[in-house]
């Protein structure tokens, strides 16, 4: 899996896709965190689906890690969709 970047913005804050792979508590307090998309099993099309929180699919995909990998490059820091 691929680690997410991690953007500290004009406020001192951190944003970032969240993972187990980086320890944000050994930098400080965590707070207001969302969730930024889900990826969740179709079984009717037997796919991976990232989608957003309002039902907007993302990304499809039979591989889950693959699904991921693409939301991260999406949603992290930089990422086509970040906001």
């Amino acid at each position: 899996m691929k680690i997410p970047t991690i953007e500290i913005n004009e406020n001192g804050d951190i944003e970032t896709i969240y993972s187990d792979e980086i320890d944000l508590y050994s930098i400080g307090k965590v707070y207001n965190v969302r969730r930024a998309s889900f990826v969740n099993f179709d079984e009717d099309s037997q796919i991976w689906n990232v989608t957003l929180p309002n039902g907007k699919i993302l990304f499809s995909h039979k591989n889950r890690e693959v699904a991921i990998n693409e939301e991260i490059r999406l949603l992290q820091p930089g990422g086509d969709l970040y906001v």
